[in-house]
C-alpha cells in the first residue's frame, strides 16, 4: 500500500489525541515550542473536538504544574481545509475565557499541517508544527514496532493530500442531515425560504438563513445544530453588547439573551442540540422543536426589528 485514501482531520486528530496520551516524547515535541517547556509540566488530558460558544478546539491538551496550575495547549489541525471566518481569534478568545474562569494561567495556540499549508505560515497561531516534524518522530521512533508503519502511511497520506490544495470532503450522513432538515422546513418552516443545500463536509453544523425577507444583510438567522442554540446573528456587533441590551432587552421573550457570538451579537434561544451524525428523523421533535423557536426569533424581529 503506497498511501491511504481519503485521509481526513478526524483521522489525523485521533492520532495525535493517541500519542498525546501516551507519550512523553511527543508531549514534549509540542511543549518545546513553548516557553511552558520548563516548568516540568506534568500530562493531565488530551481532549478532541471541545466545544463552547466561541466555536471548537481540535484537540486541547492540559498539563499541570507542580504547584497546581494548568495549562493549555489548543491546537487547529488542518489537511487542506480553508479556515472559517475568525478562526484563529476564537481560538484565542477561548483561552483568555479560561483563564477568567481561572480553569488555567496560560495558554498557547497550534496549527498543525502540511508544510506546503499557505506556505509554512503561522496565519496567526502562536505557534506551528507542521506534518513532516511529526512524521519524522515517528520514523525516529524506535519503541512503536511495526504500528509506526501505519502511521507513517497515513500521515505521508494526508501530506501528499494536502499538496492537492482544498477540496472539499463530503460526509454523507451529513449531507444527508441537511437534505432532509431543508425538505422539512418546506413543510414547517417554509418563512427561512431555506435553499437547497448540496454535499456537506462533517464541520457544517451551522446552518444561516439569510434568503428569508424579512432580515436585513447585516442580520443573520443561524441554527446552531450541535451548539443548541437558534441565534439571530447581528454583525460586527460583539463589543457593543451594552448598545443591543438598551435597544432590545425590553423587548425579550423569557427564553432569548442577549450574547456575543464572536464578533457579532446575537439574541439567542437555547434549543435541544442535535447530532449530525443521525438522522432527522431519528431526533424530529427536537429539530422541529428547533425550527419552531427560529421561526419565533423571525416573528419577533419583523414587530420589534
Amino acid at each position: 500500500m503506497t498511501n491511504i485514501s481519503g485521509v481526513s482531520e478526524r483521522d489525523i486528530d485521533l492520532l495525535l489525541l493517541e500519542e498525546f496520551m501516551s507519550s512523553k516524547e511527543f508531549q514534549d515535541l509540542f511543549l518545546k515550542l513553548t516557553n511552558f517547556y520548563n516548568k516540568n509540566l506534568e500530562f493531565v488530558e488530551a481532549q478532541r473536538s471541545v466545544t463552547d460558544s466561541t466555536g471548537e478546539s481540535d484537540l486541547e491538551i492540559t498539563f499541570q504544574s507542580k504547584d497546581k496550575k494548568f495549562y493549555k495547549l489548543l491546537i487547529e489541525n488542518k489537511v487542506n481545509a480553508s479556515f472559517q471566518k475568525d478562526q484563529k481569534e476564537r481560538y484565542t478568545l477561548r483561552g483568555n475565557n479560561y483563564i477568567k474562569l481561572n480553569k488555567i494561567i496560560a495558554f498557547a495556540t497550534i496549527l498543525i499541517a502540511p508544510q506546503s499549508f499557505h506556505n509554512d505560515n503561522n496565519k496567526g497561531f502562536d505557534f506551528r508544527i507542521n506534518y513532516e516534524d511529526i512524521l519524522k518522530y515517528f520514523k525516529d521512533n524506535e519503541n512503536l514496532g511495526n504500528r509506526k508503519n501505519y502511521k507513517i502511511l497515513l500521515l505521508q497520506s494526508a501530506i501528499e493530500k494536502g499538496t492537492r490544495g482544498y477540496q472539499m470532503d463530503a460526509d454523507k450522513s451529513v449531507s444527508d442531515f441537511w437534505k432532509d432538515y431543508w425538505k422539512l422546513s418546506l413543510d414547517i418552516a417554509k418563512e427561512f425560504n431555506m435553499e437547497q443545500p448540496d454535499h456537506k463536509p462533517s464541520s457544517a453544523s451551522f446552518i444561516y438563513f439569510r434568503h428569508n425577507n424579512i432580515l436585513p444583510s447585516n442580520i443573520d438567522l443561524v441554527h446552531k445544530l450541535t451548539h443548541g442554540y437558534f441565534d439571530l446573528q447581528f454583525q460586527k456587533m460583539g463589543d457593543k453588547l451594552d448598545e443591543m441590551e438598551i435597544k432590545y432587552s425590553q423587548l425579550l421573550t423569557k427564553d432569548m439573551n442577549i450574547v456575543k457570538a464572536n464578533k457579532s451579537a446575537s439574541i439567542r434561544i437555547e434549543i435541544p442540540r442535535l447530532s449530525l451524525a443521525d438522522s432527522v428523523e431519528s431526533q424530529k421533535k427536537k429539530v422541529i422543536q428547533g425550527m419552531n423557536k427560529g421561526k419565533e426569533l423571525l416573528k419577533w424581529f419583523k414587530q420589534n426589528g
